[in-house]
């Protein structure tokens, strides 16, 4: 079961940083973007972010996938970020933004890791 729900985990994750990278494209041509795909991001890497926890808490950590799974929780905290400001309609910070995009990005890279280099 741990394997499906890293999975299922994974590709859900890799779906919001697909959106997310669209977002990122809007945000750096300082274009509005639609407030569906605002929507969409957050709840497809919640998601599965959560799926990714539950698989720690069943099945115990890894070394990448620990490293990982640290990642992505600060990727969400720096979404948060964006989220709230996103809510009081104020601009982006950049900063915040290129973080959240790396950190989500390299945890990502290293639950797939773990997912293709497990004995």
């Amino acid at each position: 079961m741990d394997q499906g729900l890293m999975v299922v985990g994974a590709v859900i994750v890799s779906l919001a940083a697909l959106v997310g990278l669209v977002l990122w494209g809007f945000e750096m041509a300082r274009k509005d973007f639609p407030q569906v795909l605002g929507f969409i991001h957050p709840t497809l890497a919640m998601a599965g972010l959560l799926m990714l926890i539950a698989r720690f808490f069943i099945r115990g950590g890894a070394h990448w996938f620990n490293i990982g799974l640290i990642l992505l929780v600060g990727a969400a905290l720096g979404g948060l970020i964006l989220l709230i400001r996103g809510f009081r309609r104020r601009s982006m910070i950049r900063t915040v933004t290129v973080l959240h995009g790396t950190l989500g990005l390299s945890g990502l890279g290293f639950v797939i890791y773990e997912l293709t280099h497990r004995s």
